[in-house]
C-alpha cells in the first residue's frame, strides 16, 4: 500500500522533529554535577526502592540532602543501586509496623507508594507533628472522567461509596482520598503531584519500555489507531527533579506531573524513537476498530496508546502549564529512549524474556496478516 502524500507529511515531520531531538541530545547530556541547594534538607521517602524512588534518592542526594528511607526491605532496586549504601534504611510495613517513623523529625516527607488511605492516614498521624511539607505521589487516575481533552487539577475526581473498601479496582477514587488525607492533615503543607504513565531506566511496567525494545528489533511494527492521537508520558528523572524543587521551595498545592512539553502525537512518538536506532523498519498503523475486533488491548499490549473518541479521549491530553509555571522541566525524548534501552539491555536474559507488557511478536505478526 503506497503512502499518502497527508502521511509522508506526518513522517518527514516527526522524522525533522527527532533529528532535532538527536541534535538536542548531544546538548542535554550534563557534563557539570548538579548544584548544590540552598539548604540541606532530612527527606524521608516512604518507599524508595522501586522505579520512581532510586531516581529521587539520587537527585536529592546530588542536591546535598540526606535521605532515609522506610519500606518493608525486600523490593531490590535496578538503577542507582550503589546510593543505597549512603540512606538511612527504616524497615517497617504500612499495613502494621510504622515503628521506625515514632519520634523521629524530617523536613518533608515523600509518600511514593501508598494506595489506600487508610496507610496515608497512619503515617500521618505519625508525622504531622514532625515534619514541615508532606509530598503524595498520586496518579492523574483520580480523575472522574477522561472524555474531555485539556484535564487540569481543578477537575473532578473519582469518588467511591465504598471508601474503606481496599481493592484494585478502586485505584483511581482511594488515591483521590488518600489526597483529601494529606491535604485535610498537612494542610498548606500539603503537595500533590499526579504522574501520567512515568518512564525511563528501572520501569517496572514496561508499558514505555516495550517501544525502544520493538523498535529497535525492527521490521514491520505494528502501529495503533490515528496517527495524530495525543500521547504524554514523564520521565522519572523529569518527575523526581519536580518533586524536590517542590519541597525545596515550600511549593503546595496540587500538580499534573505530564510531559512531553508541548503536544505529541503517537506519529511523532514512534518516529521520534525510530531516529534513534539505524534498522530496517516500517511502520503500519493499524485503525482501533480493527485492533478491537482482534482482541489487541491498549496500554497494555499497544502501550502508551489509548483509543481515540469514547470514555479515555482525553488521557493523552492533560493539561501541564500549572506544573510548568512551577518549575517542571523535560529532558529531549532521544535520552529518555537512549537510557531506557541501554537500561534494559542490562538486565538479566530472564526478566527481558518475559515484558510485563507489549505486544506478543506473534499475536503482532498474525494481526498484521490479517490487516493486509
Amino acid at each position: 500500500m503506497k503512502s499518502s502524500r497527508r502521511e509522508f507529511m506526518i513522517k518527514s515531520g516527526a522524522a525533522a522533529a527527532a533529528l532535532g531531538l538527536g541534535l538536542s541530545y548531544a546538548n542535554s547530556i550534563n557534563t557539570e554535577k548538579t548544584k548544590k541547594a540552598k539548604k540541606s534538607l532530612k527527606i524521608l521517602i516512604l518507599g524508595g526502592t522501586a522505579f520512581t524512588g532510586p531516581h529521587l534518592i539520587k537527585y536529592a542526594m546530588d542536591r546535598g540532602h540526606s535521605i532515609s528511607i522506610f519500606n518493608r526491605g525486600k523490593t531490590k532496586s535496578t538503577v542507582h543501586k550503589e546510593l543505597f549504601k549512603k540512606v538511612e534504611k527504616l524497615v517497617g510495613d504500612r499495613n502494621d509496623n510504622l515503628e521506625a517513623l515514632k519520634g523521629r523529625q524530617w523536613d518533608a516527607v515523600i509518600d511514593n507508594y501508598a494506595v489506600y488511605p487508610r496507610w496515608v492516614r497512619q503515617t500521618a498521624d505519625i508525622l504531622k507533628d514532625n515534619v514541615d511539607t508532606y509530598l503524595f505521589n498520586s496518579t492523574l487516575s483520580v480523575h472522574a472522567s477522561f472524555t474531555k481533552r485539556g484535564l487540569n487539577e481543578d477537575d473532578p475526581v473519582a469518588t467511591t461509596d465504598t471508601p474503606d473498601k481496599e481493592d484494585g479496582s478502586l485505584y483511581g477514587p482511594l488515591k483521590a482520598l488518600c489526597e483529601d488525607v494529606t491535604r485535610d492533615v498537612f494542610k498548606e503543607r500539603a503537595i500533590i503531584v499526579r504522574p501520567h504513565l512515568i518512564v525511563g531506566p528501572g520501569d517496572t511496567t514496561d508499558r514505555f519500555t516495550y517501544w525502544p525494545v520493538r523498535i529497535q528489533k525492527g521490521g514491520e511494527v505494528l502501529a495503533p489507531g490515528s496517527m495524530n492521537r495525543p500521547v504524554q508520558y514523564i520521565d522519572a528523572r523529569d518527575l523526581s527533579q519536580f518533586m524536590i524543587h517542590l519541597i525545596e521551595n515550600r511549593t503546595n498545592g496540587t500538580f499534573s506531573g505530564v510531559g512531553p512539553l508541548s503536544g505529541l502525537s503517537m506519529a511523532e512518538l514512534l518516529y521520534g524513537m525510530r531516529a534513534v536506532v539505524s534498522n530496517d523498519i516500517s511502520f503500519t498503523w493499524v485503525d482501533q476498530e480493527f485492533l478491537t475486533k482482534n482482541e489487541v488491548r491498549p496500554w497494555m499490549e499497544m502501550t502508551t496508546w489509548m483509543p481515540e473518541g469514547g470514555e479515555w479521549d482525553g488521557f493523552g491530553s492533560f493539561d501541564n502549564t500549572k506544573s510548568v509555571k512551577a518549575g517542571l522541566t523535560y529532558r529531549p525524548l532521544v535520552e529518555t529512549v537512549k537510557d531506557t534501552f541501554n537500561w534494559w539491555e542490562g538486565l538479566p536474559a530472564e526478566r527481558r524474556n518475559k515484558p510485563k507488557a507489549g505486544l506478543d511478536y506473534k499475536k503482532e505478526q498474525k494481526v498484521l496478516t490479517a490487516w493486509k
